[in-house]
């Protein structure tokens, strides 16, 4: 699989609150883009675990009701949250783009990296530099893939 990310379609936030981009997703997993356009409540996703990545711009302030503030203005740095927290962000300036990794905690387990991809990894990458001409900064693959370029590594594991 090699998903140009100019072909991704935008959709409204669960919430509707903001703009999303589906990457690729099955039974109780997903990987999407998000930006982050201003304050906004995030959409709540009970049950499950989310690893939010800065992708682009200032980044924001997650702001939960019993936890405490999740900054994230450092790009490429995943963090993971339980999607049940109530949040609210709050920008630092410019609107941000973040690349999600969402799974259900009774199924899945799910690990976020940066790195470069080796030849036994499996899961999908997100390119954060373009890999030759047909591979573009941004593009997902399922691996293993031929990209020697760091990468957001995702990778989903069935729960026993």
């Amino acid at each position: 699989m090699h998903l140009h990310h100019a072909d991704l379609t935008i959709s409204p936030w669960r919430n509707g609150a903001g703009r999303k981009a589906d990457v690729v997703g099955g039974p109780g997993w997903l990987i999407t883009f998000a930006w982050v356009d201003r304050d906004a409540e995030f959409s709540n996703f009970a049950g499950q675990d989310r690893t939010i990545t800065l992708i682009e711009g200032e980044g924001f302030t997650l702001d939960f009701e019993d936890q405490p503030p999740l900054v994230l203005d450092t790009p490429l740095q995943p963090r993971w949250f339980d999607g049940a927290w109530p949040a609210r962000c709050r920008l630092h300036g410019s609107p941000s783009m973040v690349l999600n990794a969402i799974s259900d905690r009774a199924q899945w387990r799910h690990t976020v990296e940066r790195r470069i991809p080796g030849p036994d990894d499996t899961g999908f990458a997100i390119l954060l530099e373009a890999a030759g001409p047909d591979y573009r900064r941004l593009d997902a693959v399922s691996l293993p893939a031929p990209v020697n370029v760091p990468c957001i590594v995702i990778r989903f594991d069935p729960r026993a």
